[in-house]
């Protein structure tokens, strides 16, 4: 055989060789993963998706994390440990549709590895509670991270540095972690996960604060009650001050005990009387309808509102009831006085009897109550309903009617009553109320205004 036909054969034959192995080769990686071929790190060429998929769930899952502080490792956890329940199938299975079986040589003698930008799967629920449990135990006797705020020192207020502790917040270590297992790494920097002050001693607020808050140091607080001017300490105006969350916070639990006390000691309402009756000389009247308290919740926001302007002021205090006087007297220059044990009463202005009249009080059982009360209210020509202690029950049209307590007793004409005065009150009195002469009456009417207060004795 000529020599160059020899030649030709040899060189067919080792095409088809070739062909053949590369053909082979083809087919081998038709479910297998092409050379040079890594997710997160792990080499996972030659491998069919579901092998691939077996070693990255065992690689994730025993891969140890370890956390570092500085050249020190205070915590070593598995991937398990960390929540990691790795399944990569779907993108393995994607990664492989990419490939070419056919076109493998080019991955043999190519520079760079496929990857895959495919993440582990992780329980951020289990990964959070670790951390949690974590930091708790290794933030034992460490010193924590506090911030800057005002604090009260030698009678003046001044900003106290933030204290740049060497806890670690739960919330930043949680993060770091996943960061860290996200792209397949095996350390944790605990530097990076600190708690840090959020509020700076150079923060701008401060100033105004400080000025605001030391001006309470010498601020004169007045409050006007009646006929009295109350000056509120200053050292007690700054245990009412907090400083919270960058704020200044007023303690409103703290003004309102001190608000209630003035109100015990200078409010009238719940309080007997000792009174300088007309016949039967001094004598104790005990508390009714009538009087007046501080109304606190108005007074702790009107105090709020003027302590936070930080300047000097005084203002009347805020009250609720009847018979707030400025001469701090509790009657006022007008009151009517009604005494059933001699079934008269008098009315005084200024001091001096206005008008009087013998009257009929409630008979025995039916007694009108002692206290100290006052007109709420006048109607003309109304009908008093109640019972009559019998069972049967009454409507009694009057002419002028002034109730005095809340449940149903009052000043009215009685023009069924025959006579007024004496022991008449004991079989023919009212059901409570003071049977008034109807002309007597009419004049009361136009006399007394509606807050005036009644004693009943």
């Amino acid at each position: 055989m000529h020599r160059t036909t020899k030649f030709i054969l040899g060189v067919g034959a080792a095409v088809l060789a070739l062909a053949g192995i590369y053909s082979a080769v083809s087919w081998h990686y038709q479910d297998r993963f092409l050379p040079h071929t890594e997710m997160l790190g792990v080499n996972i060429a030659g491998k069919s998706p579901e092998q691939a998929n077996k070693d990255l769930i065992a690689h994730f899952q025993n891969q140890q994390v370890k956390f570092v502080e500085g050249k020190q490792t205070l915590l070593t956890a598995s991937g398990k440990e960390l929540g990691i329940t790795p399944n990569f199938q779907k993108a393995l299975t994607a990664l492989k549709a990419k490939q070419n079986p056919w076109r493998w040589t080019e991955s043999v003698f190519a520079d760079t590895t496929a990857k895959t930008d495919s993440t582990p799967i992780v329980n951020q629920n289990q990964l959070a509670a670790y951390v949690k449990t974590a930091t708790t135990r290794l933030n034992q006797n460490r010193q924590a991270s506090k911030n800057a705020q005002i604090v009260l020192s030698d009678g003046a207020y001044t900003v106290q540095k933030e204290v740049n502790g060497n806890q670690f917040d739960a919330t930043k270590l949680t993060k770091a972690t996943l960061t860290a297992l996200n792209s397949a790494a095996t350390s944790v920097d605990l530097q990076t996960t600190y708690q840090r002050p959020t509020v700076k001693s150079t923060n701008a607020a401060f100033k105004d604060q400080i000025q605001t808050l030391n001006a309470l140091t010498s601020i004169k607080a007045r409050i006007e009650i009646t006929d009295s001017v109350i000056t509120i300490p200053t050292s007690l105006i700054q245990t009412w001050v907090n400083y919270q969350n960058n704020q200044i916070v007023w303690n409103k639990a703290a003004i309102s005990t001190y608000v209630q006390k003035l109100s015990k000691t200078y409010g009238t309402y719940g309080k007997s009387l000792k009174f300088q009756s007309t016949k039967q000389g001094k004598v104790t009247v005990p508390a009714g309808t009538y009087g007046w308290s501080i109304d606190t919740n108005a007074e702790v926001a009107q105090l709020i509102k003027d302590l936070s302007a930080g300047k000097n002021f005084s203002h009347e205090v805020a009250y609720q009831g009847s018979g707030y006087n400025k001469d701090g007297s509790v009657l006022g220059n007008l009151y009517i006085e009604v005494d059933k044990k001699n079934q008269h009463e008098w009315v005084y202005k200024d001091g001096k009897l206005l008008m009087d009249t013998a009257v009929v009080t409630g008979k025995p059982g039916q007694d009108t109550p002692s206290g100290l009360f006052y007109v709420w209210d006048k109607q003309r020509n109304a009908v008093l309903r109640g019972d009559n202690g019998d069972g049967t029950k009454y409507a009694s049209p009057v002419s002028y009617w002034m109730p005095i307590d809340y449940t149903g007793v009052g000043l009215h004409d009685s023009p069924w009553q025959p006579k007024y005065g004496g022991d008449w009150y004991q079989g023919h009195g009212s059901h409570g109320c003071v049977n008034t002469p109807p002309s007597y009456m009419a004049k009361l009417f136009e006399a007394i205004p509606t807050g005036t207060p009644v004693i009943v004795i």
